[in-house]
């Protein structure tokens, strides 16, 4: 006679899988937005970054003050980040406990691997702008003596 084993429903791989899922759609509008287009193009604001540079430079230089700080612009990008991060490591959580409590694999797999993307993808992202922003300055500061041409 066959054993019969009942099968678990895979509730906590399910959740977890539908967390990660979220998750990875949370990161991705929040990268989009990064790359929302502005009126600036990338070559304006580049050169604004340069003037600025160079009017502070003479600020500093003439012994002038400097300006007040413009006002706090409110960002929910910081916002979003954290949900989607809490809300990838709750998909592992929830694919551990799915693995624990022997539930089927595939979708307990599926959370654990969803909310471990949707970590490295947000800090691979970030470490990449990184990489990008000092290679940006260390070129303006290569052309300071350009840059800072009073004549």
């Amino acid at each position: 006679m066959q054993d019969i084993l009942e099968k678990q429903p895979a509730k906590f791989g399910l959740a977890g899988f539908m967390l990660g899922s979220a998750s990875m759609v949370f990161v991705l509008i929040q990268l989009s937005a990064f790359f929302e287009p502005e009126e600036k193009s990338a070559g304006t604001v580049i050169g604004e970054i340069a003037a600025d540079i160079k009017l502070s430079a003479a600020r500093v230089l003439s012994g002038e003050a400097a300006p007040a700080p413009l006002p706090p612009v409110q960002d929910y990008g910081p916002i979003m980040l954290t949900i989607a991060l809490v809300i990838a490591g709750l998909a592992i959580i929830l694919g551990g406990i799915g693995l624990y409590r022997n539930e089927p694999h595939r979708l307990s797999y599926l959370a654990v691997g969803l909310g471990i993307s949707a970590l490295v993808m947000q800090y691979m992202f970030w470490l990449a702008i990184l990489i990008c922003a000092i290679a940006l300055l260390i070129s303006i500061v290569e052309n300071l003596g350009d840059i800072l041409d009073f004549g």
